[in-house]
């Protein structure tokens, strides 16, 4: 009993721990070949399609790797995307994968690599976590619990193909 006690307390105090420093580890032998770093989803209103969602993503392994998917419950699809500049125009296109340089960080952010939460079942608040399961190329699969908040407001744009 005090096994499964102390059990119940550690999977419930690990959420907090791995949220309060904004860098997950894979539960695997390779646990420090990815980390990431400061999940979040930019907050919408009540009645949004889509939502975004960013983060850093470290590839320590000296090699490149590349995020082939990911997946979040209460969502119709979720997508990899990448907003572009062409001819002053910015444009959204869906990837087939996200590629991360040998010992180096991708930086999804706005208007750049994005991962999109589209048809969400109920829009989460502010402050409420969302948890992106992401898959990569080296049979690394990773939860990351990323954090609702506001981000910084984007320049409209007269077109966001998408």
């Amino acid at each position: 009993m005090k096994s499964f006690v102390l059990l119940l307390l550690i999977s419930q105090v690990f959420p907090v721990y791995a949220h309060s420093n904004h860098e997950h580890a894979v539960t695997n032998k390779q646990s420090y070949d990815v980390v990431i770093h400061d999940p979040w989803v930019r907050s919408a209103p009540v009645n949004a399609p889509m939502l975004g969602v960013f983060m850093q993503i470290q590839n320590n392994t000296n090699h490149e790797l590349k995020l082939l998917s990911a997946k979040a419950k209460g969502f119709q699809r979720v997508e990899l995307h990448r907003t572009t500049n062409h001819n002053g125009m910015m444009k959204m296109k869906k990837q087939q994968y996200m590629p991360i340089l040998a010992q180096s960080r991708l930086h999804l952010k706005p208007g750049s690599w994005h991962i999109m939460l589209i048809g969400p079942e109920s829009v989460p608040s502010e402050g409420k976590i969302v948890m992106i399961e992401l898959e990569f190329d080296n049979s690394i699969v990773h939860t990351a619990y990323a954090v609702v908040r506001k981000g910084k407001a984007m320049m409209k744009h007269n077109s966001m193909d998408h």
